[in-house]
């Protein structure tokens, strides 16, 4: 004779349908491939292009509050905030506490 089961409680039942991960690190690896997927080749400026963004990086002084756009690690990033140093002599610019180099930016707003 089988012995019978008693009523497994809700609170138990819930867990045969958990999630379950067959491989150990896959939405990591995926994670990652997606970012790389998603990763842009720096766009080169034209002439014209650069001319302008040295103009307006000419005007910008500590203490404004500008909108820039500049590339890092594959993207490009819009930023915006308060100019906390600008250093012509190491080619960098503070933005709220990001340092951007001149040779990243894109545009100036």
């Amino acid at each position: 004779m089988k012995k019978r089961r008693g009523k497994m409680p809700v609170s138990e039942r819930a867990k045969q349908f958990a999630p379950f991960a067959a491989i150990n690190g896959l939405d990591a690896a995926l994670a990652r491939k997606e970012r790389e997927h998603a990763r842009k080749a720096r766009i080169e400026i034209m002439e014209d292009e650069a001319v302008g963004i040295n103009a307006k990086l000419s005007e910008l002084y500590v203490g404004e509050f500008t909108e820039i756009t500049y590339y890092c690690r594959g993207h490009y990033v819009t930023a915006e905030g308060e100019i906390q140093l600008i250093d012509p002599r190491r080619k960098l610019l503070v933005l709220d506490g990001k340092e951007i180099h001149f040779k990243d930016l894109y545009s100036i707003k």
